[in-house]
């Protein structure tokens, strides 16, 4: 309370309100550089999840119940948004996140998550969380070459929040996921498991971020590589969110290519000095790019940027990156224009992009869910990468070495039609009604001689069979043949000493109906919709 009978610490007020004048200065004091760091800081969240994750192997259960933590930071707090990595809060089943130098754990909810590019926006619900002055931080463009990075978060060794420094080593196209390979920023600063999540500070103070710590590169031959998302990939990943309330992912320019540096392979394909491209070496039947781009053309530009005879284009100044990046900037149902070289002859293609339907789904919940049908023993489900990351789980570097050659091809194969699967033996649950059948990781080719499209369409011809023989066509001409009364009579036995709770998974349950089968002209176009034009 103000005193007005005497002199204050300030000096002798003329009027009893003057104090209220002179004790503005007392306020005002200097901002060290830490007060000024601090509110940034603030906005580092702490993230504990529990999961449970999807077993492909044994697709009627799931995995144990574990529980992880990473990192987080609000990027919007009047829309009451933070920032993660998808990694961090996949197949959750319970998040909360936590202020820096507080005990209090808050519940989060998952608003968007996108496994393509390892981003996901959480939100909590309670007005007290927000109730302190938290701040979004601010994005900044991908920074220079040799820029200081300071990386936040909450790694392994501690409970607080930790803050390692380096500089910026490169930008480069890395993998995000199966199937995203997007423009990622190198960093030497120290990137440990709990940082996933972190905000990486290209300014501390003013609360600039250059993008979001997500992996490092582990081989034991390598040190201090980290990878941060750049504002680019984040930037496409909100403006997703906020258009659709959803993530789409990325789109596929529909066609694979190789480098043209070869002089006999360039004069081969027609190519005039001082050009330069890639050449095209297959197209994906069911993408926008199939009538227009043709196998041999030689893509020149992407939107009007050129594309080198290494696959490379321009990104900045004295950096190229793989010309990938150009169409994998874009959206799902943007134009993207095309200028190729067909014969000695320049064309020009336009067409709107897709997302890859992959014959093999690579991301548990974008492409690929856990199904399967048992009969006999025999459990079959859709060859998918998850289901291989666990059969095969030697990183997903060296898996392929141990893949079946059917299914390594199947990889990286297209697809003919819409729905179509590559049907794969998992394994045999045994009973002396298989006895002798000991495959694995098989494929499955056809039944009873139809060849077969889908697991669906399996299920269906294995329930309306009236032969007295179920007849399994595996890979390689290799057969399986069950009795079908003995498979009908002993199949719920086998279930029960198993702990199998029904013979097939909930997607199987429903008559598949003809669309999903495709049995009558599986190799029928995708769509009766007119095709665009190639213009010359």
């Amino acid at each position: 309370m103000a005193q007005t009978d005497g002199p204050s610490m300030f000096g002798e007020p003329e009027e009893p309100e003057v104090h209220v004048v002179h004790a503005t200065p007392a306020v005002a004091k200097p901002v060290t550089p830490e007060q000024r760091k601090a509110w940034a800081l603030r906005s580092v969240l702490k993230v504990f999840s529990t999961k449970v994750e999807p077993n492909y192997s044994q697709p009627w259960q799931m995995c144990p119940q574990r529980a992880s933590t990473g990192s987080a930071f609000v990027v919007d707090a009047a829309r009451r948004h933070i920032l993660t990595n998808a990694h961090v809060v996949s197949n959750a089943t319970a998040i909360y996140v936590r202020k820096p130098g507080t005990a209090k754990k808050w519940k989060a909810e998952i608003l968007c998550e996108g496994k393509v590019c390892d981003l996901a926006i959480l939100t909590v619900k309670d007005a007290l969380f927000w109730s302190e002055d938290l701040k979004g931080l601010i994005f900044v463009p991908e920074p220079e070459l040799q820029a200081s990075i300071s990386v936040a978060g909450y790694p392994v060794g501690g409970d607080s929040l930790s803050i390692t420094k380096g500089i910026v080593s490169r930008l480069a196209i890395v993998r995000y996921s199966a199937v995203g390979r997007l423009l990622g920023v190198q960093i030497d600063a120290a990137i440990n498991p709990g940082n996933s999540g972190g905000p990486a500070f290209a300014d501390l103070e003013n609360g600039q971020v250059a993008g979001v710590a997500f992996s490092k590169n582990v081989q034991t031959s390598t040190d201090n590589i980290g990878y941060i998302i750049p504002m680019t990939v984040v930037r496409h990943f909100l403006d997703e969110f906020d258009a659709h309330a959803s993530y789409r992912g990325v789109p596929a320019p529909g066609f694979n290519t190789q480098d043209m540096e070869n002089p006999a392979q360039r004069a081969y394909l027609q190519v005039p000095e001082g050009a330069s491209g890639v050449m095209v070496v297959s197209v994906d039947p069911l993408s926008p790019a199939s009538g227009l781009v043709q196998v041999n053309d030689c893509l020149l530009e992407v939107d009007g940027q050129p594309v080198a005879d290494d696959g490379t284009a321009v990104f900045r100044d004295d950096e190229r990156l793989e010309y990938s990046y150009l169409v994998r900037r874009l959206h799902v149902g943007d134009n993207v224009e095309l200028k190729l070289l067909r014969g000695g002859n320049v064309v020009h293609a336009s067409y709107k992009l897709e997302v890859k339907d992959h014959l093999v789904p690579q991301l548990h919940g974008v492409d690929s869910t856990p199904s399967y049908f048992i009969v006999g023993g025999l459990v079959f489900t859709p060859c998918s990468a998850p289901f291989l990351d666990i059969m095969f789980a030697r990183g997903s570097r060296t898996r392929r070495v141990d893949l079946p050659v059917p299914v390594m091809v199947a990889l990286t194969a297209d697809k003919e039609f819409r729905g179509q699967q590559v049907i794969v033996l998992v394994q045999v649950l045994a009973h002396e009604i298989n006895h002798g059948y000991k495959y694995s990781v098989t494929v499955c080719e056809s039944f009873n001689g139809v060849k077969l499209t889908n697991l669906k369409h399996l299920t269906q011809l294995v329930d309306s069979c009236p032969s007295d023989f179920l007849n399994f066509g595996l890979e390689g001409g290799r057969l399986i043949t069950l009795s079908r009364d003995e498979a009908v009579k002993h199949g719920p036995s086998i279930l029960a000493v198993n702990a199998v709770p029904s013979d097939r998974s909930d997607d199987l349950i429903k008559v598949p109906s003809e669309d999903d089968m495709l049995v009558d002209n599986p190799a029928a176009p995708a769509t009766t919709e007119p095709q665009p034009q190639v213009v010359a």
